[in-house]
């Protein structure tokens, strides 16, 4: 999903408390919105059903992946649904603002997303490793997650050519949001083979 609320728009936002931020997000979501946390929330069930069936001892790293990833998923929902992408980058716009180093937001956006980067590929790299010995359908959900952290990085980014390239396509669901769901789509079929090779087991 591309954020609903454009950063020239964020300014008359700020006089909001936090629960009237959310109640007016909830409210501003469009049915694309809503079928993406539907779809984050039936991978966070997949993911949940994968780790019950995943009850040895030496499936219990498997256990703990997939519930981290319930876990991760049903944030990445809420995250989804309240838009509180924009509601950062409000208040980071109006903290540069106050403090006067606004002119200068682009060298700390530069800083900002190189780091952002360089711990999402870190983490990634550590998840590989530590689940380079499991079962196929762990390392395909570790692709997924890698996709959504590619949107999340790329986002963060918020470069106009940027946004103009993930805001191509059909309205309702543009390149961003297909790479989104893409990802989301991985880790609950990945999620799903596990349970049944583990019900198989």
């Amino acid at each position: 999903m591309m954020p609903r609320v454009a950063n020239d728009d964020i300014a008359p936002l700020m006089g909001l408390s936090p629960w009237e931020y959310w109640h007016k997000a909830i409210a501003d979501a469009d049915a694309a919105d809503w079928i993406t946390v539907a779809a984050y929330g039936l991978a966070a069930w997949l993911s949940w059903r994968a780790s019950t069936h995943a009850r040895t001892d030496a499936a219990r790293i498997e256990q703990y992946f997939w519930q981290v990833s319930a876990a991760a998923l049903i944030a990445l929902g809420i995250n989804e649904l309240l838009d509180l992408q924009a509601l950062l980058t409000g208040l980071a716009k109006a903290h540069a603002q106050v403090n006067g180093w606004y002119e200068g937001r682009r060298q700390v956006q530069y800083v900002f997303v190189i780091a952002l980067a360089v711990v999402a590929v870190a983490a990634t790299a550590l998840l590989i490793w530590w689940t380079r010995r499991m079962p196929n359908p762990i390392r395909w959900a570790m692709l997924g997650f890698a996709s959504i952290g590619a949107f999340i990085v790329v986002r963060a980014a918020s470069f106009h050519h940027i946004d103009d390239l993930l805001g191509s396509g059909w309205q309702a669901f543009n390149l961003g949001s297909i790479q989104e769901m893409a990802g989301i789509a991985i880790i609950g079929v990945s999620a799903l083979v596990s349970a049944r090779e583990a019900q198989r087991g």
